[in-house]
């Protein structure tokens, strides 16, 4: 993940600097580059296409305004990821004709930031989300269908029919990938992917890639419960 930040205010350029590295690790994003310019022009002079995932410009400004800088971006990349940052909502039409992704107000907090996140399409990105396992390793989280744990250790079954075994123990996979809104533990042992669940039925979860797992009868509600919740928040998204 490459983003800018653009704000002539260095306290408020600094803040969302911090918040935003520390989103970004949260969620299990790779953080390339997250760089800070104090103007549009001085942004202009290094800006080109595919350059950036995500973009912050700050409406009022000295000089070119976020409004006019978004403008001359999206003229050359239509792709990436547009959010403005303001203290009014004055130029809210024209941040829709520039296809904002996202309208943050300041003074913003934590949870504005992991707000936007969630809510501006990141599909691409999402798939580029890591998690550092208890043996040094990382893995993409998208990559996981299901993990299983047997005799203290932990067999991940990655897509294309690849395993990776972990000497560790259940408690610490749970910490590891249930933080993350699409894993959960459908019964002892066993944590699910749950963007690849196809089907629940007759106490079993049916996966990809002809996989399946039990789910115990007491967790069933809330294996369903969770798989719904997760349907619903990719189509909000």
């Amino acid at each position: 993940m490459r983003a800018a930040i653009i704000d002539d205010r260095a306290d408020d350029r600094n803040a969302l600097f911090h918040e935003l590295d520390t989103v970004l690790r949260e969620r299990g994003y790779q953080v390339d580059a997250i760089d800070l310019f104090s103007g549009g022009e001085e942004f202009l002079e290094s800006f080109e296409k595919g350059k950036y995932d995500l973009i912050f410009f700050d409406i009022y400004m000295d000089g070119l305004n976020g409004i006019e800088t978004a403008a001359q971006v999206r003229s050359v990349d239509r792709s990436v990821r547009v959010i403005f940052v303001t203290t009014s909502n004055d130029f809210a039409a024209e941040s829709y004709s520039l296809r904002a992704d996202y309208y943050l107000l300041k003074p913003f907090v934590h949870d504005d930031i992991v707000k936007a996140m969630t809510l501006i399409d990141m599909a691409d990105y999402e798939r580029q989300r890591i998690v550092s396992l208890p043996d040094g390793s990382t893995c993409f989280l998208h990559d996981i269908i299901y993990t299983e744990y047997y005799n203290h250790r932990v067999i991940l079954h990655l897509k294309n029919a690849k395993k990776k075994q972990l000497r560790t123990s259940q408690g610490r996979m749970e910490e590891i990938l249930c933080g993350n809104d699409s894993f959960f533990t459908c019964t002892k042992g066993i944590i699910v992917n749950l963007e690849y669940v196809q089907r629940i039925d007759d106490g079993m979860i049916f996966l990809s890639e002809n996989h399946q797992v039990p789910v115990s009868r007491r967790r069933m509600a809330q294996v369903r419960k969770a798989h719904a919740g997760y349907l619903f928040s990719q189509v909000r998204a």
